[in-house]
């Protein structure tokens, strides 16, 4: 049976429109953690270059200082 109450009719138009909403919600979300994602995967593969070139600073810079 449905309810002919006023505070559970909601017309089509804005139960499509709170879809619309959550979707949209949803799809910036799942944005943001792909951004996130790889601006982290970038720091890490920086921080890996660094950590695998830094001998040959310190190489270079002990080879210089003799």
């Amino acid at each position: 049976m449905e309810s002919t109450s006023r505070e559970y009719r909601i017309r089509k138009g804005e139960v499509e429109l709170l879809e619309f909403l959550a979707q949209r919600n949803a799809c910036d979300e799942r944005d943001r953690e792909i951004s996130c994602s790889d601006a982290r995967a970038l720091a890490r593969g920086i921080w890996s270059a660094l950590l695998t070139v830094t001998p040959l600073w310190i190489a270079l810079a002990w080879w210089l200082t003799r």
